[in-house]
Parts: C-alpha cells; sequence; structure tokens
C-alpha cells in the first residue's frame, strides 16, 4: 500500500534508497530532540506543546519505518525502537502533565495523599526520560546515516504566555427532572465498576518486591487497557447525561464523582502505556533488546513509577470515590419493603447470609431483615445466623405437631430394635416422599439416639428430627418468609437473589447468578 506517497515494491539488501527516503522526513523529530537536549533545564519544560509535537512526529516516523520492515531488520531496528519510545513517553508525560494542570477542576475529595507533589515529581523523571530517548534518537540518526537537523527556527517551547482568567459559563443548561434517578444510576454504574474483577486485580496493593512477579500477570496491558476503557466510559456516561445539565448545581457531589472518574481514567492511561513499554519493549520477549538498547529509563525505575504512581493513586481515589458513591445512594434513598422465602438449605448459614451482606454493603444504605417480632442487620452475616435459631424452633414444632396429629404413630415404639428400625425408616421415607423433610444423609440406624421405654414412634421421630438437624443430615422444608426493609435499590437485588435459591439449590450446591448479580462473585 502506499506509504507517505512511495509504495514499496521489492526488498533491497543495500539501505541506501532507503536512507535517502527517509531522511526526507526526519528533520522534525531530530531537530525537537536538539531542542529538548537544549530545553532540558527550563523549569516549564518539557510542556503540552513540545510533547504534542514530538509524539506526533514520532508517530509519523514510526508507522513509516515499520512500513517498509524496520522491525525485521538488524540496522534499523534500534533506530525503529528509539523512535517507539519517543512516542510512548511523550505520551505518558503528556497525561502526566494534563493531571498536574487539572487537579484543580477535578475536585478531588480531601483524600489524605500527596498527589500533587508525587506528580511533580513524575513529571521530573519522566523529563528526564524525555532527554534521555531525545539523545538516543540523535544517536541513532548519526548511527544510520540520516541528517541531523538543528532546532526549528519558528518553534520556542514552553515559553508561551497563559491568561489568569477563566470564560464567563453562559450557556443555557439542559433542565434534569429525575436528579434522584440520575445521580443514584451513575453512582450505582461506579459501585458496580469498583467490584469488578479486572479493577480490583489490577489496583491491588502490592509490596515492592512483588512488583516484577506481578507483570504481566495480573498486571498485562490487556487487563489494563480493558480497565480504562470501562472508566472511559462511565466518563462518558456522565458527559452524556449530566454535562451541560442543571443536574450539577443540584447535587454538589456529582462534581467530585466527575473528578475522581476522569482522574482515575488517566492513571489508568498511563499504567496501560506503562505496562505496554515494559513487555513490548524491556522484557525478554524482546529478544536481544537488553544488549542493544539505551532505555529512557531504567526497568526497576519503571516498575516502581507503575506502581507507586498511577496504580497507587488509581486506588486510593476509587476507595474514596466508593464512599461518595454510597453517600450520594442513600440521600436518595426510597424506603420499601419485599417479603421473599428462608433459603431452602439449612436456612441462613453461610452462603446465603454472606451474598445478603454484601448487597448490603455494595449500596451503602441499611437493611433490616424481620422474622416475626424479631429484626436483624441485613449488612451483617453473623447477626443473620442468629435468626436460625428461630427459624429451626418454628420447623421443629411444625414436624412436632405433624407427627402428633398422625394417629398411627401414638403407638408405643417397637422394643425389638429391628422392628423399630424398619418402622422409623418407613416414616422418614414416606415423610421425605411427601415433600416434609429433606434428607441430606441416607444413614438411617437410629442407632445414636438412645430409645426411651413409654415413648411413641411420633415422641422418638420428633427427637430423632431435632438430632439429624443439629448435625446437618436433615431439613423440614417450609413457608417461612420473611421481611426486607430499606432502599428500594437492595431490595430488588435481594428479591433476585431470592428468587434463584440465595445462590444454592436445594441441596447446598451453588449454583450461578444473573449477570445482575454478577458483582457478588468478584
Amino acid at each position: 500500500m502506499p506509504l507517505f506517497g512511495r509504495r514499496v515494491t521489492q526488498s533491497v539488501s543495500d539501505d541506501g534508497e532507503f536512507r535517502a527516503f527517509i531522511s526526507q522526513y526526519t528533520d522534525p523529530l531530530t531537530g525537537l530532540c536538539s531542542i529538548a537536549l537544549d530545553a532540558r533545564k527550563l523549569p516549564d519544560f518539557p510542556c503540552r506543546e513540545f510533547l504534542s509535537r514530538f509524539n506526533r512526529e514520532a508517530t509519523r516516523i514510526e508507522e513509516l519505518v515499520d512500513g517498509y520492515g524496520a522491525q525485521n531488520n538488524e540496522k534499523w531496528f534500534p533506530f525503529r525502537e528509539s523512535i517507539a519510545a519517543a512516542k510512548l513517553f511523550s505520551t505518558v508525560t503528556y497525561e502526566v502533565i494534563h493531571i498536574l494542570h487539572g487537579m484543580a477542576r477535578y475536585q478531588l475529595l480531601g483524600v489524605d495523599t500527596e498527589l500533587r507533589g508525587d506528580t511533580e515529581s513524575v513529571v521530573q523523571r519522566l523529563r528526564e526520560a524525555i532527554t534521555t530517548v531525545s539523545g538516543t534518537i540523535l544517536d541513532q540518526v548519526e548511527r544510520c546515516g540520516l541528517s541531523r537537523a538543528s532546532a526549528p527556527p519558528d518553534f520556542k517551547p514552553c515559553t508561551s504566555e497563559t491568561v489568569s482568567v477563566r470564560l464567563t459559563s453562559d450557556r443555557t443548561l439542559r433542565h434534569v427532572d429525575r436528579v434522584g434517578e440520575t445521580v443514584v444510576y451513575l453512582a450505582t454504574q461506579f459501585l458496580n465498576l469498583s467490584e469488578d474483577g479486572d479493577v480490583r486485580d489490577v489496583l491491588l496493593e502490592r509490596l515492592p518486591d512483588e512488583y516484577g512477579d506481578s507483570i504481566p500477570n495480573p498486571i498485562s496491558e490487556e487487563r489494563l487497557r480493558l480497565v480504562e476503557a470501562r472508566f472511559h466510559n462511565l466518563q462518558s456516561l456522565y458527559d452524556t447525561y449530566i454535562f451541560e445539565s442543571d443536574i450539577e448545581s443540584q447535587n454538589e457531589d456529582l462534581k467530585f464523582l466527575r473528578g475522581h472518574i476522569s482522574l482515575i481514567y488517566h492513571l489508568l492511561v498511563i499504567a496501560t502505556d506503562l505496562a505496554h513499554y515494559y513487555v513490548r519493549h524491556m522484557s525478554s520477549l524482546r529478544r536481544d533488546t537488553f544488549q542493544r538498547m539505551r532505555f529512557p529509563m531504567d526497568p526497576d525505575a519503571l516498575r516502581v513509577l507503575l506502581f507507586e504512581y498511577p496504580l497507587r493513586y488509581a486506588r486510593i481515589y476509587l476507595e474514596s470515590a466508593v464512599q461518595l458513591c454510597q453517600s450520594m445512594i442513600r440521600a436518595y434513598s426510597e424506603r420499601a419493603e419485599i417479603t421473599v422465602p428462608i433459603p431452602n438449605y439449612r436456612g441462613f448459614h453461610v452462603r446465603p447470609s454472606t451474598l445478603i451482606a454484601k448487597i448490603v454493603a455494595h449500596y451503602g444504605s441499611p437493611v433490616t431483615m424481620k422474622l416475626a417480632d424479631q429484626e436483624y442487620d441485613a449488612a451483617s452475616p453473623l447477626d443473620l445466623f442468629r435468626a436460625n435459631e428461630a427459624i429451626n424452633a418454628v420447623k421443629r414444632r411444625r414436624v412436632a405437631d405433624m407427627l402428633a396429629r398422625d394417629p398411627e404413630l401414638q403407638v408405643l415404639i417397637p422394643s425389638d430394635e429391628q422392628t423399630r428400625t424398619r418402622e422409623l425408616q418407613l416414616l422418614f421415607v414416606r415423610l421425605m416422599n411427601e415433600g416434609s423433610i429433606v434428607l441430606y444423609d441416607t444413614d438411617l440406624s437410629f442407632d445414636d439416639i438412645q430409645c426411651e421405654e413409654e415413648a411413641t414412634i411420633a415422641e422418638f421421630a420428633a427427637r430423632y428430627v431435632v438430632h439429624l438437624m443439629s448435625v446437618a443430615k436433615m431439613d423440614i422444608k417450609s413457608d417461612i418468609t420473611v421481611t426486607f426493609e430499606g432502599d428500594s435499590r437492595a431490595l430488588k437485588d435481594l428479591r433476585v437473589l431470592a428468587e434463584n435459591g440465595y445462590g444454592e439449590d436445594r441441596m447446598g450446591n451453588n449454583i450461578v447468578l444473573p449477570e445482575e448479580l454478577a458483582y457478588l462473585s468478584r
């Protein structure tokens, strides 16, 4: 295909023609490299105007030499790598400077961090990287026999004047009627994203001695790019439905949330680029690059930068925004109540109680579970466990009443052990077939409870039911229900959970939850 007006016709061993051709396009980039070496001590270097031009020219040359096969050519590969470094580090530096200048507009929550100081420090480290890669490019230009241009006479970087005022905000804003619904939807989307498995994995706090082993798994370019895209989508969601509307003046928290979303997104862009460069250009995957390249930054220093700047601060501001979103949801919470059946398998044991508590914690609003005249905190699995005592008491009472009403069971228990066992086995099989009980263990030997004289079959069976329930070998089916009261959004998910067996089938096996509850499995 044509490249810059030229068509590739054949491979040649003599690169003289290619060198003459590529020289037509390298002057602007080498001129910028000269500027970088001359301006490295200027307090405002590198500025965004320089970085923008540097990135544009590096991108142009990279695409050109790649089209002619530089990646697979021994002579031109180091030149191509230096151009790739210029492209990437100019992008990263631009993003960091964007954060530095945009910090005041982000309206971040008062998190106890040193974001500004660390950002300024990172800019200084990246300034050194830009200077290093500029010198490397000039060295490669000389090695490959290309011409070296002087600095462009019409470009004086980092000297442009700025104004101290902002333009008046006088555009007419859209009116939004359903403020609460919009705020809660955005906050819920952020909470769902904060529970995403990829997000949690890449932002997990790690010790310095774990940095090396964490790349490329779980810290890979692919995963970071996916996480970055999700926060970009969330930022776009905000700008589509909330920006340029009067809803921001009706809820000041929205500006803080927008600031956190934007900051996290830009930090993830930086993390993605750094991970890309480390794996693609610095790791052993890149063959003999280490022996032939002068990197803009030491590999160990780049790892530290990746984990202790973009990933660290993305985690910090994600966690603080989670609390903000929960507060926003509480402010617009709609109180409601639902009545649902209790879990089929052993009531509110560990898994159902944990899932219920995770739903409540996800939305951050208090939810109460009511059973008879007792109330339980749905955010506490331990408190929900207490409900089992009342539930089991009702179940035992019901089965005892059922057995006591059966006239055939009011006879004395047979004294002969074999006869007694056979009678009781037939009774429990009948109760199971009728759907009154569920047996989790088919061992019905009845030899672990002492048979008392003068006891009826009904009395002995009732005692054995209590025993089997206590050792989790049996449960009694019931129509017992509980009532949840609290935020309607949490209750909606609790209803879905109940409709799906609280995550278990009738035998206590875990089942897959529907997509709207996917955050519970993360």
